[in-house]
């Protein structure tokens, strides 16, 4: 019998072509879902907020950037960059200062940066005390904290602007500004973003649906006196394991004792652990009995 040839695909029911079409859509439709999400995530993370004395010629500028959030320290990474405009620069770069420019700061860490007249201004770094929050409310930790700035040029207070940048993936800012001329701040708020709350959910419900699926199994596996199943104890036993893997990934790498531990977690590991030892016990007793009987 001679082999058909014209068949570029394998025949199917109509179902189940309508089957694969819409799992592709669906596909498609999760996918678009998940860009635009991102997208916005993305909008609401990476944002600008100036304060100051924005329309004064004869000013100093500065930028602050938040590069990573501490929040297991209570602290943030801040990098700090100074430029100088009008009457106080050597050109238009406005990185090399006619006189000396002190910038001082709200950090903890740094009091006063130092730029001195005609060396190139350079970026520098510094740390940010963050209050008002605590990482054992993770993922529903928020952070408070007041970013201030104030320049003088040769000894003397001169205008000043501030522009605080968030580069942070894991956490989006909320600010309030002060417009001081001579010193201005903003009393800031950080919070988890929109996609660290998403994995979180995503968690909590993979998390419950495991345990309680392993407490299913061996429920069924005692009710049936189905004996000493090993498969099933091996996917009891790597379950308990793979929960203590799968919660380390949890972003911002929160601290063993966190909320996320009290409320789904330990839950877990001990739903998992108990599924384990009942079905030990009934599976033994079944072999013990089974044994006694031959």
């Amino acid at each position: 019998m001679a082999k058909r040839t014209d068949w570029w695909w394998p025949p199917a029911h109509p179902r189940t072509w309508a089957a694969m079409v819409g799992a592709v859509a669906l596909v498609a439709l999760a996918t678009l879902i998940g860009v635009y999400l991102s997208h916005l995530d993305r909008g609401g993370r990476h944002s600008g907020f100036e304060a100051g004395a924005a329309g004064v010629p004869d000013r100093v500028d500065i930028v602050a950037t938040i590069n990573q959030v501490n929040a297991a320290r209570n602290d943030a990474d801040l990098r700090v960059f100074v430029s100088v405009t009008g009457a106080y620069a050597e050109d238009e770069s406005g990185v090399y200062p006619k006189q000396d420019v002190t910038v001082s700061t709200s950090s903890l860490s740094t009091g006063e940066l130092a730029f001195p007249a005609g060396k190139r201004i350079v970026a520098q770094d510094t740390l940010l005390d963050l209050v008002g929050g605590d990482i054992a409310d993770y993922p529903f930790d928020r952070y408070t904290t007041t970013i201030r700035f104030a320049a003088d040029v040769a000894g003397k207070p001169v205008p000043t602007t501030l522009a605080i940048i968030d580069s942070d993936p894991g956490f989006v800012t909320r600010e309030k500004a002060d417009g001081d001329v001579y010193a201005p701040g903003f009393d800031v708020q950080l919070r988890r973003t929109r996609g660290t709350f998403a994995m979180v959910w995503l968690m909590y419900v993979i998390m419950w649906s495991l345990a309680l699926a392993v407490l299913t199994g061996a429920l069924v596996m005692g009710h049936r006196r189905l004996g000493m199943v090993w498969p099933g104890l091996g996917w009891m036993a790597a379950s308990l394991f793979a929960l203590a893997g799968y919660r380390n990934t949890a972003p911002g790498q929160p601290p063993i004792g966190c909320l996320l531990d009290y409320t789904v977690f330990l839950w877990a590991e001990a739903i998992v652990a108990f599924s384990v030892v009942y079905a030990v016990l009934r599976g033994t007793r079944v072999e013990v009995a089974a044994e006694a009987e031959r």
